[in-house]
């Protein structure tokens, strides 16, 4: 057996046991018993299936109410957009160094949003074609730009002496983009620091892709000495103990879809609820530079600090580095 994620893109094809005709012969109805959509990363384009899922996180975007009556500004609702995001959040920038209070929080995950906020995608369905350079990707980097250069969010250069929890739990920041993965840690954190909420990710016009999407599961290796054993083991991660799966629920969306539906959804922390995270599974994308594309997200580093940090435009930030960026995705396909 070995932990993998559905972001390595079949890297490790030729050592993966094929799991479809275990479900087969299993007579499983997959709608039935695995989260919705919780299973389809794992298949191969020619129907071969690589693994069990364990858990997926996505994100939710939480946000300070005292910070936001402070400043006199509405509260997000689900029908916000990337620009009311924006909008917003400059009406936060007070203050300077230790003092100084900012509408965002810089988050790792940050980047990846910058590419689909604007309905902009990093490569075409297939991974065959890499479509970063785009005026969609363009329009995003410059969103996230306009926000570090007004001071709404700290750039990558300050966000390493303004920890991203802390910005948010110390009331210096009024918004979060907050994984499932790091609710509980958050929670604590604010305890009764003072009142927060989440709302769904930001709409995207004109796409239905708006969260970014973190997945675990487990394959079978081919060289497996006893595969009816291991076979035991991918049916209890994936579907079939429950008790297992709310063990899972603790850290993250669990792939046993009644535990999910169930279990899962009424835990809580702080004032929030999983109900929003399940809510943003359908509008999720898995997460972008994982795995065999890992190189060409370096690139992308280079793009997106060339525009929080330096100041670029996005097109021009894209246009220097989209050539580095095209040829690492082409090695990692092997199509150069």
């Amino acid at each position: 057996m070995i932990q993998t994620s559905p972001d390595y893109y079949g890297l490790y094809t030729d050592y993966y046991e094929d799991l479809q005709p275990y479900l087969e012969e299993e007579g499983i109805n997959t709608d039935e018993v695995f989260t919705d959509g919780m299973l389809d990363p794992y298949y191969r384009p020619d129907g071969k299936l690589e693994g069990m899922p364990l858990l997926e996180n996505v994100f939710v975007l939480a946000y300070n109410k005292d910070m936001f009556d402070e400043f006199g500004v509405d509260y997000p609702t689900a029908d916000w957009t990337w620009d009311d995001v924006l909008e917003a959040a400059e009406k936060f920038v007070s203050g300077e160094g230790a003092d100084a209070t900012y509408g965002m929080v810089n988050h790792w995950v940050d980047p990846n949003f910058a590419i689909i906020c604007k309905g902009g995608t990093p490569y075409s369905d297939d991974l065959q074609t890499v479509e970063i350079n785009s005026p969609e990707v363009a329009a995003g980097l410059d969103l996230f730009g306009e926000m570090v250069q007004s001071g709404a969010m700290p750039d990558d250069t300050a966000a390493d002496s303004l920890p991203k929890e802390q910005l948010f739990v110390s009331g210096h920041a009024a918004m979060y983009p907050l994984g499932g993965f790091e609710t509980k840690l958050i929670a604590d954190e604010v305890g009764d620091n003072f009142d927060w909420d989440v709302v769904t990710m930001p709409k995207v016009e004109d796409s239905e892709i708006n969260n970014i999407m973190y997945a675990t599961g487990y394959a079978m290796l081919k060289t497996s000495q006893n595969k009816d054993a291991a076979w035991t083991f991918l049916k209890e991660v994936g579907y079939e103990n429950e008790e297992m799966a709310q063990v899972t629920a603790r850290v993250g969306i669990p792939g046993n879809k009644t535990v999910a539906e169930g279990y899962y959804q009424e835990i809580t922390n702080g004032p929030i609820d999983n109900s929003k995270y399940l809510e943003g599974l359908s509008g999720a994308r898995l997460n972008i530079w994982g795995g065999v594309f890992a190189n060409a997200g370096d690139q992308w580093t280079q793009i997106w600090q060339a525009v929080t940090i330096n100041g670029n435009s996005g097109q021009d930030a894209i246009d220097t580095y989209y050539p580095v960026l095209e040829q690492a995705f082409n090695e990692a396909n092997q199509t150069e």
